[in-house]
């Protein structure tokens, strides 16, 4: 998969459009992800990417990085052997695209807002 566009409240994934937050899972797009507490990812809102088969799991964290992302989930990815990067959604869709066109094993959710 490849990220054509980004901006606020606008994604662009293989030539398919999505105005609320998604994730990256394998070949698949989950959309409207939306989380129990809003701007904060917790383990149940995480939990299909922990099960999936990555090496790098990704967290754009909105247009201003207003979402965070939990210490427990982040301790689960690293406790599975999976690297975590949390960034700012433009930026986290800029490395989705490199990680994976170098061929790494890359899950991602993505906050497209705020």
């Amino acid at each position: 998969m490849k990220i054509q566009s980004y901006r606020f409240g606008y994604i662009e994934i293989d030539g398919n459009v999505y105005r609320n937050d998604v994730k990256l899972i394998g070949n698949k797009v989950v959309p409207d992800w939306w989380r129990s507490r809003g701007h904060l990812v917790e383990l149940k809102d995480a939990k299909d990417l922990l099960g999936a088969d990555a090496e790098i799991c990704i967290f754009g964290t909105g247009a201003y990085g207003a979402m965070r992302v939990s210490e427990a989930v982040k301790s689960a990815f690293e406790s599975l052997g999976v690297k975590v990067l949390v960034e700012k959604t433009e930026s986290a869709c800029n490395s989705y695209n490199q990680l994976t066109k170098e061929g790494k094993k890359v899950v991602a959710g993505f906050h497209l807002s705020c």
